[in-house]
């Protein structure tokens, strides 16, 4: 029985470093997940290969830009419609982001052309001065 105090007493030492571990693995953890949440989510489309002064290879770089919005915004993908109604507005921006640092015109006036950047019944346009 002598014994069973020794293990016991080192067990706890044993258990004590153990807790310590685990303690200083969460607080880490925490850390990196704050960091992946700080950074906003963002996928890289090529357009390199398309040709944006004719009328399809603008067309094709739209609908990829409009691909990784719809990767990078929550809820696109969702079988509930107010959900999906809930994500218009970041794949809006997104898309806009996108085209706004392209720099390319007629990507612009293709965009202002598509169901995404339309006006919908009832919705209104801010004009900043």
């Amino acid at each position: 029985m002598a014994s069973s105090g020794v293990i016991r007493t080192g067990s706890w030492k044993y258990f004590a470093g153990l807790l310590a571990v685990c303690g200083s693995l969460v607080g880490t953890a925490r850390v990196f997940a704050a960091e992946i949440e700080a950074a906003p989510p963002r996928e890289v489309v090529k357009l390199g290969d398309l040709n944006l002064s004719d009328s399809r290879g603008v067309a094709a770089a739209y609908n990829r830009l409009l691909w990784a919005a719809d990767r990078v915004c929550a809820g696109t993908d969702s079988a509930d419609y107010w959900v999906r109604e809930s994500a218009v507005p970041c794949v809006r921006q997104a898309v806009s982001q996108a085209i706004d640092r392209i720099g390319s015109q007629r990507l612009v006036v293709y965009a202002q052309a598509q169901p995404l950047f339309r006006l919908r019944h009832g919705e209104t346009v801010a004009l900043a001065d």
